[in-house]
Parts: C-alpha cells; sequence; structure tokens
C-alpha cells in the first residue's frame, strides 16, 4: 500500500507523536446485544482538550436499517 489514500501516515512512532493531536475521532456504534432495536451509527467524536464538548459524540450517522452490522463492515480489497 502507497499510503497515498489514507492519511497522512507516519515513518515511524516518534513521528506519529510529534505530529499535531487529532480533533476529532470516528468510531462504530454497535446496539448487538443490548436488546435495543435501533440501527447501528458512526459516532463523531470531540478529541478536542480545549472545547467545550471534548470526549463527547457531536454527530451520529445512523445506518438505514436495523441489523445492517457494522461490526462486520470490511473494506472492498477484503471482500471477496
Amino acid at each position: 500500500m502507497d499510503g497515498a489514500c489514507c492519511g497522512p501516515g507516519y515513518a515511524s512512532s516518534a513521528e506519529a507523536i510529534r505530529a499535531p493531536r487529532e480533533k476529532l475521532l470516528y468510531t462504530i456504534a454497535i446496539y448487538t446485544g443490548t436488546g435495543i432495536q435501533k440501527p447501528d451509527y458512526l459516532a463523531t467524536v470531540d478529541a478536542d482538550p480545549d472545547s467545550p464538548t471534548c470526549s463527547q459524540v457531536i454527530h451520529r450517522l445512523e445506518m438505514p436499517a436495523i441489523g445492517d452490522e457494522l461490526h462486520h463492515l470490511r473494506r472492498p480489497a477484503d471482500q471477496g
């Protein structure tokens, strides 16, 4: 992989540590096993320590249907 599509990339851990801190984090939020019947969602989390909403989910992108199973999401290259 040439790294051209996936962000800055870093040559080493030390280089990554010197990079600017991320201000947003993205993660999946799933309801599997909770008994809650709602669609899973992609959560955007504020990671800026100077922000009043730091550590909070600031946006949810809900999947279109219940049971879309984000935990089974794969990159196109992984599908076969």
